[in-house]
């Protein structure tokens, strides 16, 4: 009986329980819960006021987790200390960039896993005369700014404790007000995270550095839990997420025009000049204009050292790499390239190596089928140094032929002088030019390749000063710079208008209908030719969808029409083929090849009346107007639909495919600029790749 009784209790208490909470889960997911979050404006942590534009490590973060919880952010705008205190009181429900301390955990909930890890330096301005950030035991004596009641404030008192400096320490409500002071000149240097310098700061000195973590008020521990949850399944999805984020904002505050004493003493020593040697014929790195100065994404590094370092640039072209380092062991030249990136190969040269100024991977140009045999001979000719510094590298037993030029060493494949040669990827568009590429193939090798300048052994100073300017450049080298200069203007002289008509130039003594005649056919010879090249140009030569070329080309002519009020509605659907890299190890780069047509043709049949473009390896764009951007949804089903959830050899040779793909419609009273609704398209592709990974791992 007394059992019986139990039992009825615990069921009674258990019925209980369910009508207790079951409609607070069902209203839990029928609507998002409201989160108070407290949002410091942080240069590249938190940055956005209300109604504006957000970005930054600390937000991004917050959406990361937003996107695990289904939490909806109510922003509440203030200092560190004002939000902090709110957070103690129970105001506002998180807050993140909280550095641990034993104090501050027993007012307020720490998550079980850091948000980041930051430094903290002593920064001043290059402009200010107190303190040399070359030197910092200038630091004894000057008055330094910090943030009351920070966590830097401990490790910048015990690092004046370590070196026995006296400064008058000026504290701040706030990061803000602490580089308001600096700039006014009313404190010589502040402390600071890593995080939030920007231009004009000059770090001094490393005191330390802390992980922070997400802080949650006492009254909300539901939070914590869900916090705490998201944050596992953030870090465990990728264990380097932090770190990545994090320098994804932190490495463009790192740049800074400051020189010090020793690479001032030698540019004093060398009339503030930098004697530059550079490789003619080589773009898109580095060529001769016809009026005599330089040109390609060299001229993007002249640019910076002389508009943001007032240094002076004297160039010497070379047609030879031979030539250049000569020059350069002679002393003629301080800095010179472009050249292969390889430590090993530097140390045979007996160079420096700067920081690379463009990453690309290199092409293998063939004829017939691929074999090992093939890179026996390699073509290079004198004027590419990264060509012949690849071919070493990957193929160091193959024979290197000589040839007299960029077209040279294509020919020198045709006519069995050489089994291939090599290119890079960045080059590949500029080759189009050539007749010669129509009958070669191409095998795109997988290790990436660096593209750097050099300096002879013993100039550190000039090494330390370019990978400066090659920090500050580049975002420009590898954005606009690079694009501009991947295409080039095709000649079409007299002599080769006469070496392709010869039968023409005889007919024109004829007469004159004859010539006119002639003239007409010319011309439109001429005009299919110019329009087959410019196709070419914008054409993949895989897939024979448009290329990355073809896609700015595109963009721009969409931006355009956003910036004059007159877009059309359009969509952008993005692409990425699932499994290609397992099909590439497992059944060779002949069918990852034939598995990216596939997936070509599925895209192309679907999206029958828009542009595809095939962006990347892997990657394709496709712009929706008209009617295919009216029936989307529709053509999104087809799609997936189409969609193999198993691809082996058997499915890759009957033309099966799969794809992961994530759209974004322009919404003209959100969107500035087509790159926003691609960068939207690509987070909706992501979830739905991982949603597919999901789904076939069930």
């Amino acid at each position: 009986m007394m059992k019986k009784r139990i039992s009825a209790l615990a069921a009674a208490v258990l019925v209980a329980l369910c009508c207790l909470f079951c409609p607070v889960s069902a209203a839990a997911e029928s609507a998002p819960k409201p989160v108070r979050v407290g949002y410091v404006l942080f240069e590249n942590y938190q940055e956005g006021g209300p109604g504006e534009h957000k970005r930054g490590f600390g937000y991004e973060y917050l959406q990361k987790v937003a996107y695990v919880t289904g939490w909806e952010y109510e922003y509440v705008y203030g200092s560190f200390s004002e939000l902090f205190a709110m957070l103690q009181k129970g105001e506002i429900d998180l807050m993140g960039d909280i550095s641990y301390t034993e104090e501050r955990a027993n007012t307020i909930f720490y998550t079980e896993l850091p948000e980041g890890q930051e430094k903290y330096f002593i920064y001043t301005t290059a402009d200010q005369d107190r303190v040399d950030p070359s030197e910092p035991d200038t630091l004894d004596g000057c008055r330094i700014g910090i943030t009351v009641n920070s966590y830097q404030y401990g490790l910048l008192t015990d690092w004046l404790s370590e070196k026995g400096y006296d400064c008058t320490l000026v504290e701040c409500s706030g990061s803000a007000q602490v580089a308001e002071y600096l700039k006014n000149g009313d404190i010589d240097a502040m402390v600071m995270t890593d995080m939030a310098t920007g231009s004009g700061f000059v770090p001094v000195a490393n005191i330390g550095f802390a992980e922070f973590y997400f802080g949650v008020s006492r009254a909300r521990p539901d939070l914590l839990a869900e916090l705490d949850y998201a944050l596992r399944e953030i870090q465990t999805a990728d264990p380097y997420y932090n770190s990545a984020v994090y320098a994804k904002y932190n490495n463009s505050t790192l740049a800074n025009a400051y020189l010090n004493k020793q690479e001032r003493r030698w540019l004093e020593e060398h009339d503030n000049t930098i004697r530059l040697g550079y490789l003619t014929c080589d773009l898109p790195y580095s060529d001769t204009a016809e009026d005599g100065s330089a040109r390609g994404l060299i001229t993007a590094l002249i640019d910076t050292f002389e508009e943001d370092f007032d240094i002076r640039i004297d160039t010497t072209a070379f047609a030879d790499v031979g030539e250049m380092m000569q020059a350069a062991k002679e002393g003629s030249v301080d800095l010179f390239g472009p050249l292969y990136g390889d430590y090993w190969l530097a140390e045979q040269y007996g160079i420096f190596n700067t920081s690379a100024i463009n990453s690309t991977t290199c092409i293998l140009l063939y004829q017939g089928e691929y074999s090992d045999s093939l890179t026996q001979k390699i073509a290079w000719y004198p004027g590419n140094a990264v060509q012949r510094g690849a071919a070493t590298v990957f193929y160091p037993d193959a024979e290197l032929v000589p040839c007299s030029s960029r077209e040279d060493s294509l020919l020198a494949v045709l006519d069995g002088r050489a089994s291939c040669t090599l290119v890079s990827t960045a080059t590949l568009n500029l080759l189009r030019q050539y007749k010669a590429m129509d009958s070669l193939n191409l095998l795109e090798l997988p290790t990436t390749a660096e593209v750097c300048l050099g300096t002879v052994r013993g100039s550190s100073e000039v090494l330390t000063i370019a990978n400066r300017v090659i920090f500050a450049s580049s975002e420009e080298l590898n954005g606009a710079a690079l694009m501009e200069n991947v295409y080039t203007d095709l000649a079409f002289s007299l002599v080769d208008f006469l070496q392709e008509n010869a039968i023409a130039v005889i007919l024109l003594l004829l007469g004159v209908i004859v010539l006119l005649i002639v003239t007409f056919v010319v011309y439109l010879r001429m005009k299919f030719q110019n329009k087959e090249l410019s196709r070419q140009a914008f054409r993949d030569s895989l897939t024979k969808v448009g290329n990355r070329a073809g896609y700015a080309a595109k963009e721009k002519e969409l931006q355009q029409a956003i910036d004059a009020n007159s877009a059309p509605d359009f969509a952008l659907v993005m692409m990425d083929v699932n499994g290609l890299k397992r099909i590439n190890d497992t059944l060779g780069h002949e069918y990852g090849d034939r598995f990216l047509c596939n997936a070509s043709r599925l895209i192309c049949r679907i999206y029958d009346h828009s542009p595809v473009f095939r962006i990347g390896g892997d990657e394709f764009v496709v712009v929706l107007t008209g009617q295919d951007y009216e029936d989307r949804a529709e053509l999104l089903e087809q799609l997936e639909a189409n969609n193999l959830t198993c691809v082996d050899r058997e499915a890759v040779d009957k033309g099966g495919a799969s794809v992961a793909y994530g759209m974004a419609v322009y919404d003209q009273t959100q969107d500035r600029s087509v790159s926003e609704v691609l960068k939207y398209a690509d987070r909706a592709m992501y979830r739905c790749k991982k949603a597919m990974k999901r789904k076939n791992a069930r």
